[in-house]
C-alpha cells in the first residue's frame, strides 16, 4: 500500500520521490494511495499541519498527523529508509538517557534504545555512542560499505573511546560532528580533538555544533566558537529555539545577531575571518 508523505517545507533531508508532497494538495495527486502521513518536525508547525490534514481529507480517507513535533516520549522506534528522510540517511538508535536542559530528545523520543540498522552513509542518531559495543560494531561494519560518511547527529565527546576512533580511521569520513555547548567539558574537548587529529582527521572533516542564545546573549558565545576553531574543528553556531514558542524568524533577532550567526555557520566565511 502506497503512503503519501506530506511535509510542511522542504529541507535538505526531505525525500523527493513521487509520493512526497510539500504543503497543500496539488493537481497531480496519486490515485493509488490509501493513507497520508503528514510529518511535522517543529512544534511551531503543529497548527499548519492540522490545516493540511483537513485539506488532504478532501482527497483521501485516512490522513495521519505525526512526526517529532507531536511525539511525547513514544516515538515509533522503527526506522524505514527513504520514508521520512531521503535515501542515504539512516538512524540506528532512538532517544537519549542524558537530560541536557536545552535538548528535547528525551522528551520526544524517550530513553535510549537500539533499533534496526539499515544501510546509509549519513548517520542521524541523536547519541549513537550510548549504544552497546555489539550494536556499534555492526554499524561500523555497515559503514565500511559506504563512502562520504557523515555523522550529522554528532558524537558525544563524553562517550568517544579509543576503539571508536580506531574504527573511524577505517572509514571514508566526510564529516564528523561534535558539540561544545558550554565550558564544562573544555579539557575533554581538547583531548578528543588531539586524538581525532592524530587519527588523520582535519578541520574540514571535524565539525562542531556550538549552542548560542541559551541563557545568554547570542554574541557572548564567540569565545567558545573561536576556541573550537583554535582546537582544529570547524564551528557551527546553532541558535537555541525553545519548545512551544512561535518560530523565531531571522528578522526577530537583531541585525547584529543575525550577521553573527551567519558568520559562524558558513565554513567559507569562518575560514576568512580567522
Amino acid at each position: 500500500m502506497k503512503i503519501l508523505r506530506v511535509f510542511i517545507k522542504r529541507t535538505s533531508q526531505t525525500p523527493d520521490d513521487d509520493y512526497v508532497r510539500i504543503g497543500m494538495p496539488d493537481l497531480f495527486m496519486p490515485k493509488d494511495v490509501k493513507k497520508v502521513h503528514i510529518s511535522t518536525i517543529f512544534s511551531w508547525d503543529k497548527e499548519e499541519a492540522l490545516i493540511l490534514q483537513k485539506n488532504y481529507l478532501q482527497y483521501y480517507p485516512k490522513v495521519i498527523v505525526g512526526g517529532p513535533a507531536f511525539a511525547n516520549g513514544s516515538y515509533n522506534p522503527k526506522f524505514i529508509p527513504g520514508r521520512y528522510v531521503k535515501k542515504g540517511i539512516t538512524i540506528t538508535t532512538r532517544g537519549c538517557n542524558f537530560n541536557c536542559p536545552w535538548c528535547l530528545v528525551p522528551e520526544k523520543e524517550g530513553r535510549f534504545k537500539e533499533i534496526n540498522i539499515e544501510p546509509g552513509n549519513i548517520i542521524q542518531d541523536n547519541n549513537i555512542l550510548l549504544a552497546s559495543r555489539e550494536h556499534l560494531q555492526k554499524v561500523f561494519q555497515m559503514l565500511k560499505t559506504q563512502k562520504g560518511i557523515r555523522f550529522l547527529g554528532g558524537l558525544d565527546k563524553r562517550l568517544l573511546k579509543d576503539w571508536h576512533i580506531e574504527e573511524l580511521r577505517s572509514l571514508h569520513i566526510k564529516e564528523l560532528w561534535l558539540a561544545f555547548d558550554n565550558w564544562n567539558n573544555k579539557m575533554a574537548f581538547i583531548r578528543i580533538m588531539e586524538k581525532l587529529k592524530k587519527a588523520g582527521l582535519n578541520r574540514n572533516q571535524i565539525r562542531c555544533y556550538v549552542l548560542v542564545g541559551f541563557n545568554e546573549p547570542i554574541q557572548t558565545s564567540e569565545e567558545r566558537l573561536r576556541f573550537v576553531y583554535d582546537c582544529g574543528a570547524l564551528p557551527y553556531a546553532q541558535n537555541y529555539q525553545p519548545i512551544n514558542e512561535k518560530k523565531k524568524f531571522a528578522g526577530e533577532n537583531s541585525r547584529e545577531d543575525n550577521l553573527f550567526i551567519r558568520r559562524w555557520s558558513r565554513p567559507a566565511i569562518i575560514k576568512s575571518i580567522n
